[in-house]
Formats: structure tokens, C-alpha cells, sequence
């Protein structure tokens, strides 16, 4: 998906209280996925980073975004991702 569609998913999980996610990008397109903080998590998160995209971040919504606007969650997510 593209960054726009990213974080137009983000905002939805966001807003019902999903707080921590893996972003990561294959190829051209941006990924996300929920992150629970245990070790099989944890791995996943490391294999990715691995395997697929070394600049692979965990975010947590309550402490990575102050507003959950679309463009402020797409400046954000680069800006992080730096």
C-alpha cells in the first residue's frame, strides 16, 4: 500500500486504541503490523528487520504521535523512519 493508505489504516487502529505496530516497506509498498510485546513478537519484528527491510520500526501510538491526523500520522512515519 501506498504511504496515504498506510496511514489511513493507522489512524482507524489508532483511534480504537491499537497502540503498537511494525512498519515496514517490501519493495515500494508500505506494511504494518499489530506488535504485542512478548518474544514471539519480538522475533518476528527481528526477521523482518533481517530479511525484508533493515529500517523496519516498531511505533507506539501513544508515545511515536501526538494527533492522529492523516497527514500529520504520514509526516510522522517518515520522519521516524529517517
Amino acid at each position: 500500500m501506498r504511504l496515504h493508505e498506510l496511514a489511513e489504516e493507522l489512524q482507524r487502529d489508532l483511534e480504537e486504541g491499537n497502540d503498537s505496530f511494525i512498519i515496514y516497506q517490501q519493495g515500494r509498498q508500505w506494511k504494518y503490523e499489530k506488535y504485542e510485546v512478548n518474544e514471539e513478537e519480538k522475533m518476528k519484528f527481528m526477521l523482518l528487520r533481517h530479511r525484508i527491510d533493515h529500517k523496519a520500526m516498531i511505533i507506539n501510538g501513544k508515545k511515536d504521535f501526538e494527533t492522529y491526523d492523516l497527514k500529520y500520522i504520514e509526516k510522522r512515519i517518515k520522519a521516524l523512519r529517517g
